[in-house]
C-alpha cells in the first residue's frame, strides 16, 4: 500500500503538545474506559491528537480507516518489535516485521486445519475439569490468578502437546499479571527512559519462570504421529536452532495465555452479576448429543456469552508506531508518533450495537434480531498482525467456559464492592474474589 507522505490538503500541521483542542480526557482513561470513549466518538474526527505526557497520541476514530491503519505495514508498525519490548519477544513470531513474521505464520498454519480445531473439544474438556478440580471450594479465590492457570494449561496441554510441573503451573498463573503489566509499561514509557518502569525487579523474576515453563513445555512436548502439531512444526522449520523454538513457543505461551485469561476472567465476573447463565450454560451442556465430548459448535450460547464478554472487556485498544510521515484522515502525523486504535469504543457504538453497555449475550445467537457480526469485534487484532492461534481460541473458550460453569457454581466473595481494571496487555478485573462451590451431580 503506497501512502503520499507530504500531501495533505486542506489541513495545518498538527500543533504541538500544550497548544490547540485535545481529547478530552488523559491518555490512559481515555483509551482504557470504552463507555467514555464511545459517548466521543460522535463529536470526534477520524483522527484526533490526545495528549500522553509530554508527547502527543493520535487516535483514529473511523471504523473503515481504522482497518486501513491497522493492515498497514509499510506506514505502521506493530508494537512487538519496538526495542524497549526486545527483552520479552527476542525476535519471536510477535516481535518479527515483513517477511519473516509471515514466513513464521506460514510455518504454524498446519497446527490450526479445521480437523484439529474440532477435535480440540474433548481435550479441553477434560483438562477444564482437572484444573478446576484442584480449585479449593472453602475459601475466596482469586479469579484473575486461577483463570491465568486455567488458561495456561489449556494452552500447554492442548495446543503445545505438553504439560508442565503443578507448582510451575501456579507460579506462571501468579505471574502472568506482573509479566503483562511489565511489558505494558516498558511500552508505555518507552518514549521517555529516564522514567522508571514499575516493578521491573518483579517483571525479571517473572520473565525468568516464563522461561522456566518453556523449558518444561520442549521436553516434555508428545509429538503428534504426523509431527503436524504446533511445537513439531516449529522445531521442523529451524533444525539445530533450539534457540529459535524457544523464543516462539515463549511468544505463544504469553501471547495465548494473555487474551484467554483474561476473557475466563471477565466470563466469571459476569457469572456473578448475572448468575442465572450459569444454569443455562450447564442445560445448553447437557442437552449436546454427547455431553463428555463437546465442541463449541454445540454450544451456541456458551460461543455468544464468549462474545459479549469480548465486546465489553476486550483488548480496549491497538497501538501502531508510525514509520514515516504520513497523513491520515485529514490529519498530518510525524515519524515515530504513538498512533492509538479505540477498539473498545467501536464495539460500544450506539449505531451498531442496541443497548451497548448492558451485557447482554443473545444479541450474538444465530438468530438474533438484528443480527450481529462477530468479525466487528475485532478481538484478535486485525490484518497480518491477526493472532495466528484466533481459531483455537474459538474452539477452546466456549468449552472451558461450559465446564466452568457445569461444574462450579461462581459467587462474588464480596458481593458490592468495586471491581477495577489492572493496567496490563490486556485489562482482566482486578480485585475480582468468588467462591467457585463444586456444582451437585446432574442426571
Amino acid at each position: 500500500m503506497s501512502v503520499d507522505r507530504t500531501v495533505c490538503p486542506g489541513q495545518p500541521v498538527v500543533p504541538p503538545p500544550g497548544a490547540g483542542v485535545l481529547a478530552p480526557s488523559r491518555a490512559l482513561r481515555f483509551w482504557l474506559d470504552p463507555a467514555n470513549l464511545a459517548a466521543r466518538l460522535e463529536q470526534a474526527g477520524p483522527v484526533v491528537p490526545t495528549r500522553t505526557g509530554p508527547a502527543t497520541a493520535f487516535q483514529v476514530n473511523d471504523p473503515a480507516l481504522l482497518r486501513k491503519v491497522g493492515s498497514d505495514e509499510e506506514t505502521f508498525q506493530f508494537w512487538g518489535p519496538d526495542p524497549s519490548l526486545r527483552d520479552f519477544t527476542e525476535d519471536g513470531v510477535v516481535g518479527l516485521e515483513g517477511t519473516a513474521h509471515r514466513e513464521r505464520r506460514a510455518v504454524m498454519r498446519p497446527a490450526f486445519t479445521a480437523s484439529r480445531l474440532t477435535a480440540l473439544g474433548p481435550g479441553v474438556q477434560a483438562r477444564t475439569r482437572q484444573l478446576l478440580a484442584e480449585l479449593p471450594a472453602d475459601r475466596p479465590l482469586d479469579m484473575r490468578v486461577e483463570m491465568s492457570r486455567l488458561a495456561c494449561g489449556l494452552l500447554v496441554s492442548c495446543v503445545l502437546n505438553s504439560e508442565l510441573a503443578p507448582d510451575t503451573l501456579s507460579k506462571i498463573a501468579s505471574a502472568r499479571s506482573t509479566l503483562s503489566g511489565g511489558i505494558f509499561w516498558r511500552y508505555a514509557l518507552s518514549p521517555w527512559p529516564w522514567v522508571p518502569v514499575p516493578r521491573r525487579r518483579a517483571s525479571r523474576r517473572a520473565l525468568a519462570e516464563l522461561d522456566e515453563a518453556v523449558r518444561q513445555v520442549r521436553a516434555h512436548h508428545r509429538p503428534d504421529p504426523d509431527r503436524q502439531d504446533l511445537v513439531s512444526l516449529l522445531e521442523a522449520a529451524a533444525p539445530g536452532n533450539p534457540h529459535v523454538v524457544q523464543r516462539d513457543v515463549r511468544a505463544l505461551l504469553i501471547a495465548g495465555m494473555e487474551t484467554s485469561a483474561s476473557t475466563l476472567a471477565w466470563a466469571c465476573y459476569e457469572l456473578g452479576r448475572h448468575p442465572h447463565y450459569q444454569q443455562a450454560l450447564q442445560d445448553e451442556a447437557d442437552a449436546a448429543p454427547d455431553t463428555g465430548r463437546l465442541q463449541a459448535h454445540q454450544l451456541p450460547l456458551a460461543t455468544a456469552f464468549v462474545q459479549e464478554v469480548t465486546r465489553l472487556h476486550g483488548i480496549p485498544f491497538l497501538v501502531r508506531r508510525t514509520r514515516h510521515e504520513t497523513c491520515q484522515g485529514g490529519v498530518r502525523i510525524p515519524a515515530g508518533a504513538v498512533v492509538t486504535l479505540p477498539l473498545g469504543a467501536l464495539r460500544r457504538d450506539r449505531n451498531r450495537y442496541r443497548d451497548p453497555d448492558v451485557f447482554d449475550p443473545r444479541r450474538w445467537l444465530p438468530h438474533a434480531e438484528p443480527p450481529s457480526a462477530p468479525t466487528a469485534l475485532l478481538a484478535y487484532g486485525l490484518g497480518p498482525r491477526y493472532c495466528p492461534g484466533a481459531a483455537a481460541a474459538d474452539a477452546m473458550l466456549p468449552v472451558a467456559l461450559a465446564t466452568l460453569a457445569g461444574s462450579r457454581t461462581l459467587s462474588p466473595a464480596r458481593p458490592g464492592r468495586k471491581i477495577g481494571v489492572s493496567l496490563e496487555l490486556t485489562p482482566t478485573p482486578k480485585g475480582l474474589t468468588m467462591y467457585a462451590t463444586p456444582c451437585a451431580p446432574r442426571h
